[in-house]
This record gives C-alpha cells, sequence and structure tokens, in this order.
C-alpha cells in the first residue's frame, strides 16, 4: 500500500472515533435518565445514581458506561446479583440499541487503530 492509502486509513479511523466519542456524549446526556428509569430495581444503577448524580457530564457518562456494561455481560451481574434476573428485558429494543452502537462502534474504532498501529508502524 502506498502513503495515500494509509494514510485515508488513518484518517478515516480518526475520524470514526471522534464521531463516536461525540456520540456517546450526547446519548449520555441525552438518554441516562431514561434508561435508568426502566432498570429501577437495579442495585447497581441506584447505587451509581446516588453516588455520581452530582458530578455533572463525566458522571453521566460513567453511569452510562456501566449500564451499556450490564447489557453486555448481563450473566456476570444477574450471578452478581447487580440486576434481576429478567431486568434487562424491560428495556425497548430502540433504547438499548441507542445505548449499545456507539460503544460498539468505539470498541471497533479502538480495534482498528490497534490494528493499524501493530501492523504498520
Amino acid at each position: 500500500m502506498n502513503n495515500v492509502a494509509l494514510a485515508i486509513i488513518v484518517i478515516l479511523i480518526f475520524f470514526l472515533g471522534i464521531v463516536s466519542t461525540f456520540w456517546i456524549v450526547l446519548t449520555s446526556y441525552r438518554f441516562t435518565e431514561l434508561l435508568e428509569s426502566y432498570l429501577d430495581k437495579s442495585k447497581f444503577v441506584a447505587s451509581n445514581r446516588k453516588v455520581l448524580s452530582h458530578a455533572g457530564l463525566v458522571g453521566l457518562l460513567i453511569r452510562n458506561c456501566a449500564m451499556a456494561l450490564m447489557f453486555l455481560i448481563p450473566r456476570l451481574c444477574e450471578k452478581r446479583g447487580l440486576i434481576e434476573k429478567d431486568e434487562l428485558l424491560n428495556l425497548p429494543i430502540h433504547l438499548k440499541r441507542k445505548l449499545l452502537v456507539p460503544w460498539i462502534i468505539s470498541g471497533f474504532t479502538l480495534f482498528a487503530a490497534s490494528i493499524y498501529c501493530f501492523f504498520v508502524i
């Protein structure tokens, strides 16, 4: 591959990372409280809300990340007693998508950047 193609790949990865970061911030700001209202039985969500409610945007990001993590590893959270057995099923599918898609794209971007650094640099 020539240098122009490698530069285009880097710009694409960088742009996708920036867009996904802004997307995470926006969804955290707009949907965190709505998502928490569906997960009101969860001890994990309740304790995070209590501790991080006065932390501003950073607190919203941490709470949003914790809820996304609950959806990515639900069995572990159930086993530890952080959520009820079928509590995650109460959330509408469009809210699940709005929660998980930005985090999955950010993970993909991080993976792509890591592969690029490993094989090209």
